[in-house]
């Protein structure tokens, strides 16, 4: 089983897991615990359109409040909320998830973070044929620290359960590179919550997101998209 770490893109036809740590892959799975589905959309058009009464509609833009929103992009308060479908107005994660699906409709796509590492390697480790790639959303196109720091996490966890199942892989530089950086989870923490996306995230009075997008292996949730939406697998 090939293992590697990609930017924005995706090359794979086997399974991707996208990592958009801070915030929407972690908004993405605390949701999943009350919500049936997600439906992440890039525009706020296109969320109002969708708002019914058994919708919450959560996103922001440039980190500031949406008219007519429920809530930011916050895995914080997104706990707070309960209802069939949760539309969340993300950029990159949005972007990313989409170009992965129109390019190849079959490519299985699920959606990683810190908080459920553990999970999402376990089931991209059973539904892959013979690739596994991680693919960091980054902000608008460029690397960021956070998402690579998610993606070293699960890969630590897919090279733990491939140990446990005797499963031999082909881990690249790139996904060796961001286990490194991951091996110490402390160390892992710090990085996150120093990030230029945390420091965004803190001077706009979101602090309590950057503790939930830090929790590793917390949940169980593995968010799966396709056709457009997000359920629980």
């Amino acid at each position: 089983m090939k293992i590697r770490v990609s930017q924005f893109n995706s090359t794979t036809d086997d399974l991707t897991i996208v990592i958009d740590l801070l915030r929407a892959s972690t908004t993405i799975t605390v949701a999943l615990n009350n919500f049936n589905k997600v439906i992440p959309v890039n525009s706020t058009d296109k969320a109002l359109d969708l708002q019914d009464n058994n919708t919450i509609l959560a996103g922001e833009k440039d980190l500031k409040p949406i008219e007519g929103f429920d809530l930011s992009n916050s895995p914080h308060k997104i706990k707070d909320y309960t209802a069939d479908t949760l539309v969340l107005k993300t950029t990159n994660g949005t972007r990313v998830l989409e170009n992965i699906y129109n390019r190849n409709k079959n490519i299985k796509i699920l959606i990683g973070s810190a908080i459920n590492a553990r999970a999402v390697a376990d089931k991209a480790l059973s539904l892959a044929t013979d690739e596994i790639e991680l693919i960091m959303a980054g902000w608008h196109g460029l690397f960021s620290t956070e998402d690579c720091i998610g993606a070293g996490l699960i890969v630590e966890e897919i090279v733990n359960i491939a140990n446990e199942r005797s499963i031999d892989l082909d881990v690249e530089e790139s996904a060796l590179i961001s286990k490194l950086l991951a091996s110490n989870h402390d160390r892992a923490r710090e990085l996150i919550d120093t990030s230029l996306a945390a420091e965004r995230l803190t001077k706009h009075g979101f602090k309590d997101d950057i503790v939930v997008c830090h929790e590793i292996s917390k949940l169980d949730i593995v968010p799966l998209y396709k056709d457009g939406k997000i359920i629980n697998l």
